[in-house]
């Protein structure tokens, strides 16, 4: 154990520490990192840039809220420890349904390896896992469309490969699923145990479970794009640098005692923890699978609403709503209280940047003067005068305030699942201290998302098995748009609303094109003279229902012309920043950022060029690409 984790003055240590030291000192024996930088906070706990974060723990423990901290401290461990990030990356498939469900199913193997072997972590991760299910309510799921099946195949791979139930929490979830998943998984579920060892041979393995649950795809060109990268890595499993049977071996050798080590700092402890619990996955290995930029023909028929072969299979299911009305007010309540518990750091960073707008635009508004007043300041310009004329009046000026640009902005944010944890969270605390700001300078701000109902189709899908599966339906799910504030709604009112993006199965698929033109209409139909809409998301549109009966291509063609139609023939200002995924080939003026921390940056500095009307440019059109034959 590194010797870094011991107090420098005992006396005055607070009573949680020596619980936090022997935690650090497990989770680094398990991860086999000696120099592991561990922190605690009461944030999301997970891995994120080499440094691992855990819940702050309460100055008394009782024995099931340490087993809790512990079981998160041991599944990063094992992942650490057990999980090759290279192989992975290889693996990973590219549909957002397909990549969750493997996520969520490689984090159920390495959890298993240490639960196979300690009987100690196999009961802090059932403590973790019952936690986090009962935090996101899912003991009270009772449809489909509010349970994740990521979360229910991996329940499902765990109870294979330890033999242990479901936790109770998650009993509901698991048996909405169960039945479809046994039908057409059951058999690949039972080969996993086999490969258990094996990252890659159980990614394969995970790939043919994809492919009965109707998720996979043709692997055969990504494994022919791995090229030298590839052949490296593959080197390096046969030479034992990586790999997981050299894990596996490690894993043998660590003893019972080791990795129980924390189990005894709070064996007598009494008080909870109120610590948030989430997915223990890295959030910065999610994100969305590029698909290729295809050139692609304007349109001929100049009235046409959709844009080139695009169109819904039925939109009897899709709906626009408040999101009070998607949430209990009680339940809302939390959420906001969750979310701003989370990013209270962040809201200082942000709030300054928005300040800093916020004088901007101001100086921008107290621009012009009033002269020959009889009082206001005196008009040292016109001193002359009364030298000239001893009887003339002073001359006072007043400097008044001119009407600022009739102004409103949308802020359009991405809900899909691959925004689920940090981003999701910056997004809304970003939206939501910017709305604050923007309402100050008198620029009125709406904050809207969008996502699907359900995953994989939801009653559009139903609707569309019903009717004979009929060739190249066109979308085929049902849509969920979102208002969170409206334009003429003031700050104080929808704060809250801001919090329902906490809440757990909320987010699911991404339809872009659709959410931006609904976005679009939305501003076309204000009044104020100048409209700016800002799109923020992680990825290209995804959805699986859709794509598996259309071209590879339909969602990502169909946003490329509603963005066209908006840059070259809308008086709305489009601005587009992309969390991890390059926006700049969809968007004529957007900007990418590498991590989620950046975007209350990003945000202020593209509204701020945008209101300084001497460095925002003005609408262009430029001469669009053929598609070739």
């Amino acid at each position: 154990m590194s010797s870094n984790i011991k107090p420098k003055n005992p006396s005055k240590e607070s009573p949680a520490e020596p619980f936090k030291r022997a935690v650090t000192g497990c989770l680094r024996a398990i991860a086999k990192k000696s120099d592991l930088d561990v922190s605690y906070a009461a944030e999301r706990p997970g891995l994120i840039g080499g440094k691992v974060r855990l819940p702050e723990p309460a100055r008394k423990l009782t024995r099931q809220e340490a087993a809790i901290v512990r079981g998160h401290a041991d599944s990063i461990g094992l992942k650490l420890a057990c999980h090759d990030p290279a192989v992975h990356r290889r693996l990973i498939p590219g549909g957002q349904q397909a990549r969750a469900v493997f996520e969520a199913v490689e984090q159920a193997r390495v959890e298993a390896i240490g639960a196979r072997r300690m009987m100690g972590v196999a009961r802090n991760l059932t403590a973790m896992l019952d936690d986090r299910f009962h935090r996101g309510k899912f003991d009270e799921v009772t449809d489909r469309a509010d349970a994740p099946i990521e979360d229910a195949v991996a329940m499902m791979v765990r109870e294979r490969l330890t033999g242990q139930a479901p936790p109770p929490a998650a009993k509901k979830l698991v048996d909405l699923w169960r039945p479809f998943i046994e039908d057409r998984a059951g058999r690949g579920l039972d080969r996993l145990e086999r490969v258990l060892d094996d990252q890659r041979k159980f990614g394969d393995a995970v790939h043919d479970l994809l492919e009965s649950l109707d998720m996979g795809e043709d692997r055969s060109s990504s494994d022919e794009e791995d090229g030298e990268e590839g052949d490296q890595d593959r080197k390096k499993d046969e030479n034992g640098e990586k790999g997981e049977a050299a894990d596996s071996e490690d894993m043998e050798k660590m003893s019972l005692e080791e990795a129980e080590a924390s189990a005894d700092a709070a064996e007598s402890s009494d008080e909870a923890v109120d610590a948030p619990a989430a997915d223990l996955a890295d959030d910065s290995e999610m994100g969305e699978a590029e698909t290729a930029a295809e050139p692609w023909r304007p349109r001929n028929r100049p009235n046409e609403p959709r844009g080139p072969d695009y169109k819904p299979f039925t939109m009897r299911f899709d709906e626009t709503v408040p999101a009070e009305d998607l949430c209990e007010p009680e339940e809302l309540e939390r959420l906001r209280g969750y979310l701003d518990k989370q990013l209270s750091h962040l809201q200082g960073v942000v709030a300054r940047l928005a300040n800093r707008l916020q004088r901007r635009l101001l100086a921008q508004q107290n621009r012009a003067w009033e002269f020959d007043l009889e009082e206001g300041l005196l008009d040292a310009a016109r001193l002359p005068r009364i030298i000239i004329d001893p009887l003339h009046a002073l001359s006072f000026k007043r400097e008044k305030e001119t009407n600022f640009r009739d102004t409103v902005v949308t802020l359009l944010l991405d809900n899909s699942g691959s925004m689920r944890g940090r981003p999701i969270t910056v997004a809304a605390t970003c939206a939501d201290i910017l709305a604050r700001t923007l309402e100050r300078c008198g620029v009125k701000v709406e904050i809207l998302g969008f996502t699907t109902r359900a995953w994989k189709g939801g009653q559009s899908r139903e609707a569309w098995l019903a009717a004979g599966k009929t060739a190249n339906p066109g979308r085929l799910n049902d849509l969920r748009h979102i208002i969170y504030k409206s334009a003429d709604a003031p700050w104080r009112r929808a704060r809250k609303n801001l919090g329902l993006m906490m809440r757990e199965g909320l987010l699911k698929e991404n339809i872009d094109g659709e959410a931006l033109d609904w976005a679009h209409k939305r501003l076309l139909a204000r009044t104020e003279q100048r409209k700016i809409l800002m799109m923020i998301s992680d990825g290209a549109p995804v959805d699986d229902s859709t794509l598996s009966v259309n071209p590879g291509n339909y969602l990502e063609r169909h946003l490329r012309w509603v963005i066209e139609e908006i840059e070259t023939r809308s008086p709305v200002e489009l601005i587009a920043i992309g969390i991890g995924h390059d926006v700049t080939r969809y968007y004529r003026r957007a900007v990418t950022i590498v991590d989620a921390e950046e975007l209350g940056g990003a945000m202020t500095e593209k509204l701020a060029e945008l209101f300084d009307e001497k460095t925002a440019p003005e609408p262009r059109r430029v001469p669009l690409r053929r598609l070739h034959a």
